[in-house]
């Protein structure tokens, strides 16, 4: 990736929640979406492995109704939040296409590169 892009600053993502961001980088349609609990910050494309549709029905709701995981809205899926890893549903066993991200200094995330599901 070349510089890399600003998604959004730290404090429009609350804190326990999620939000999406669809991009254009380098040609290539991005949609990832980025968890937040205080400062650690997890990012992965916004697509189940099972079949490869969005995660979320309604936009930025990724989360599963206590916030502990990462829930896909069509099959019911759910990822842990810290590696994407899926627990329970069709895709079990399966990860989420990890993206990772850093907060520069003035707290704002940036999408720096791509890491591959099995990581």
């Amino acid at each position: 990736m070349s510089e890399a892009p600003i998604l959004c600053g730290l404090d429009e993502i609350e804190d326990g929640g999620a939000k999406g961001f669809s991009l254009e980088l380098e040609g290539e349609r991005l949609e990832v979406f980025v968890v937040r609990q205080g400062r650690n910050l997890f990012a992965y494309e916004n697509a189940c492995p099972h079949i490869g549709t969005p995660l979320d029905w309604t936009p930025d709701q990724f989360l599963d109704a206590a916030g502990d995981n990462i829930l896909c809205a069509t099959h019911g899926a759910l990822f842990r939040i810290e590696d994407g890893y899926c627990t329970a549903g069709p895709c079990a066993g399966d990860r989420l296409n990890r993206y990772e991200i850093e907060l520069d200094g003035e707290d704002r995330l940036r999408l720096k590169g791509r890491k591959s599901a099995a990581a």
